[in-house]
């Protein structure tokens, strides 16, 4: 490969910089089935089994991976990197590029474990910013002029996080910014950040979340400017989880801060991840296709930025196996009935998909990643697998467009999720729809 992937001149979609010629990531996160949960990607790296892996992928149509690099692998101590691991990040490029694969490459993540020099605030705390930025800018002196990596993802699903109880080592570092934050906005902030709660004083609690919403600017501006400045000519995004969008937050999670409008003007393009949240886990997913459709096209609406392509990074359901926790085996084809609505649900306004992920993990403790994958555990390509080739070289063929909704509601976010206690379900927008039915709806948020 010699030439980039870049947005087209409508920030819409992908092009390749050399002929112009329209790019659709269409993929997979991509990790080897039966190397433990969490995968062990790289401690037990396998060139054989990676190259007939991503040989399926390039047959099957598929033309992108997303790839978790980690910390431990190559930089397990600080300012210390290792080559062992290096090596092998170079033979995957190598294997990529001769299948005609574009790499994601997110983190460098934990997956293999938590060196001792990683061990703070990577939100509040410079001195983790610098080890980040260190790394970044070793990665990007070796693979800055790397066109078979497309994108550098700065991280899976970051989230500044909302003071819990059970955080008793809370960062002193975020406790300190937290009051020079409040003091410059008028408030006596006090030393106790676990009083930030949905019932305290409102405009404390919505200055709280503006704070958050700085510190995750501010990460995402420190580590774009070190990819840059070592010479990084991929594209930037960074993969947000779903609850970067405030329709619905679990009970144990608050809102995380990533808020797209913020971090949008340092990235290239945006990425959001999703997964159905079940009302009714027993029942499966069809007799709530309905309201899972809207709540997924309202996370990838508002995570839609004018002039930004938006790929969903992440997205999947189960079939053909079970998964920990659960007895019910679902059919292959429930995971590709889920599959097909939400490309159908999102062809207009996303413009790349990655399942999670490439084949069904065989660890018994694997999540949802037992029966997600578009192959099984034993490679062979499975019902929704075959169905989403299909999706890849229509996509090829004929790429998607982008529609604006047709059905808009109009939200105040800190009325709503200060109404909610800050967490919020998903009644409110099953409410909306029993009133307001469509199968195309945006939630605009505002201040």
């Amino acid at each position: 490969m010699t030439s980039f992937i870049r947005p087209n001149r409508f920030g819409n979609g992908f092009l390749d910089s050399s002929s112009g010629a329209p790019f659709v990531p269409m993929g997979a996160n991509y990790f080897d089935p039966k190397t433990g949960w969490a995968p062990k990607i790289w401690a037990e790296y396998d060139h054989e089994r990676v190259a007939r892996q991503l040989g399926q992928m390039s047959a099957a149509g598929l033309n992108s991976i997303r790839v978790f690099l980690d910390v431990m692998t190559l930089n397990p101590k600080k300012g210390q990197y290792s080559e062992i691991g290096f090596i092998k990040v170079d033979d995957m490029v190598r294997i990529a590029s001769q299948n005609g694969i574009r790499i994601i490459f997110s983190g460098p993540n934990f997956w293999h474990g938590l060196p001792e020099h990683r061990r703070g605030d990577m939100y509040a705390d410079p001195a983790q910013t610098d080890q980040i930025c260190a790394l970044w800018q070793v990665l990007a002196a070796r693979y800055g002029h790397e066109p078979t990596i497309m994108t550098w993802d700065l991280f899976n699903e970051p989230m500044v996080g909302w003071p819990r109880q059970r955080d008793a080592s809370f960062s002193q570092a975020r406790l300190a910014k937290w009051q020079q934050y409040a003091r410059a906005a008028g408030f006596t902030p006090g030393d106790d950040l676990l009083a930030i709660e949905p019932a305290a004083d409102k405009d404390i609690w919505c200055e709280y979340v503006r704070f958050q919403e700085s510190l995750a600017e501010d990460w995402t501006k420190i580590q774009c400017e070190a990819l840059r400045s070592a010479g990084a000519r991929q594209m930037i995004s960074v993969g947000l989880i779903q609850w970067s969008i405030p329709i619905l937050l679990p009970a144990n999670l608050g809102y995380g801060g990533f808020r797209p409008q913020k971090i949008s003007k340092y990235l290239d393009y945006m990425s959001i991840h999703f997964y159905p949240i079940l009302m009714n886990n027993q029942a499966g997913i069809a007799p709530e296709l309905q309201v899972q459709r809207a709540y997924l096209q309202v996370v990838t609406r508002a995570a839609y930025i004018q002039g930004k392509p938006l790929v969903l990074e992440e997205f999947g359901w189960k079939g053909g196996k079970a998964v920990p926790g659960e007895t019910r085996v679902w059919p292959q084809e429930h995971q590709t009935m889920w599959g097909s609505t939400l490309i159908d649900a999102t062809r207009d306004v996303c413009c790349g998909w990655l399942n999670w992920g490439y084949a069904d993990a065989a660890d018994p403790h694997a999540d949802i990643s037992a029966a997600s994958g578009l192959w099984t555990e034993d490679e062979q390509l499975k019902h929704w697998g075959k169905r989403f080739s299909q999706y890849a070289r229509q996509f090829t063929a004929e790429p998607p467009t982008y529609a604006p909704a047709r059905t808009h509601w109009e939200v105040n976010r800190f009325d709503f999720l200060y109404g909610h206690q800050g967490h919020p379900a998903l009644d409110w927008l099953a409410g909306k729809l029993n009133t307001e039915p469509s199968d195309s709806v945006e939630v605009v948020f505002t201040d």
